[in-house]
């Protein structure tokens, strides 16, 4: 993932996220994964260091999921539509240990899936490839809404904006948690679309994106689920969620 401390992208397009599957020469072992709208499985993977795998993803649920690597997995996010198939290569780390995937849809169900990661080949972490998200860009922001963070509340400078290039500035001013702030958009089934975020922001740091949003609404909103960064509760359920419209 691209961090400052912690900025992932999503698929603009499913066009982007084939190419990123599909320039890459040699053997890969596929490993499947399903999802539906109640969890997805299997629960652990299980594979060697340096392996090459690409993780074909079945969304069987009738919402829309996302995949991505957490606590250090270099997997990148991609989202998967309702009832379609998406293919995610990835390598695993040299070196041995567990490496988390978190599959989920924002702001209901989540499950972290274990890949179980056997031997060393003395070398630092490979890497995945995934796509990017929809809404950040490198123009030049507009305007600026700072988010503060703690249990379990976000605080907003601002709950409207102009459309067009917006920094997020998100501050974790708790001293437990790890936070996160993503930006959702309310789609007119009532479902999110994940916008753009910043991932894994410490307890007493901060980390920025710059999004350049349409008009509509919007939930900003934490997505750190059970068994991410050490937490034992959901964030979003526990109440880290707040309303923005884009005007």
């Amino acid at each position: 993932m691209l961090r400052t401390p912690g900025v992932s992208l999503l698929a603009v397009v499913v066009a982007v996220a084939l190419a990123a599957c599909g320039g890459d020469d040699g053997p890969r072992r596929t490993v499947q994964i399903a999802q539906t709208d109640d969890a997805c499985t299997p629960a652990s993977i299980d594979a060697k260091a340096g392996e090459r795998l690409t993780f074909e993803i079945k969304n069987d649920g009738k919402k829309d999921h996302e995949v991505e690597g957490i606590e250090g997995m270099k997997l990148e996010e991609l989202l998967v539509p309702a009832g379609l198939t998406r293919k995610l290569n990835y390598t695993t780390p040299k070196n041995g240990g567990t490496q988390k995937i978190k599959c989920y849809t924002p702001g209901g169900r989540s499950t972290i899936i274990e890949v179980r990661v056997s031997g060393d080949m003395g070398a630092a972490p490979s890497g995945g490839s995934g796509a990017e998200k929809a809404a950040v860009t490198t123009k030049k922001a507009n305007a600026t809404v700072t988010v503060d963070l703690t249990e379990f509340r976000m605080a907003p400078d601002a709950k409207t904006v102009a459309a067009g290039p917006t920094k997020f500035v998100a501050r974790n001013v708790s001293k437990m948690y790890v936070h996160e702030l993503a930006v959702l958009r309310v789609k007119a089934d009532g479902t999110f679309e994940n916008m753009g975020e910043v991932e894994d922001i410490e307890p007493g740091k901060s980390g920025e994106v710059v999004l350049d949003l349409p008009k509509g609404r919007y939930v900003l909103a934490c997505l750190i689920v059970p068994g991410q960064a050490g937490s034992p509760v959901d964030h979003f359920q526990q109440g880290m969620r707040v309303d923005l419209e884009v005007t």
